[in-house]
């Protein structure tokens, strides 16, 4: 009789945010399922812009999130495969 091995993380949702929770996961150690009613990026985040806007925050919380998601982007386009699509603006 076949070995079952269960994940240690399942993550609902393969868009944007279920992916970087997997990637992030998987890459901390942990094994990673993700499970979607759909294909990948197939709902909110295939019909989304896809930009990451600092130039419109104020001081404060926002824009310091903001540089926050603009440096973990740099850092994670450069570990993603080249067809993955990442343009810097500005």
């Amino acid at each position: 009789m076949p070995t079952r091995h269960s994940p240690d993380v399942v993550i609902i949702g393969a868009g944007v945010v279920g992916a970087a929770c997997a990637y992030y996961a998987a890459r901390s150690g942990l094994t990673v399922a993700v499970v979607d009613r759909g294909p990948v990026a197939g709902g909110t985040t295939g019909a989304g812009e896809g930009n990451l806007l600092v130039s419109d925050k104020e001081a404060g919380p926002e824009l310091d999130l903001a540089l926050l998601s603009t440096r973990l982007w740099r850092e994670l386009s450069a570990a993603l495969p080249p067809e993955t699509e990442y343009e810097p603006k500005g």
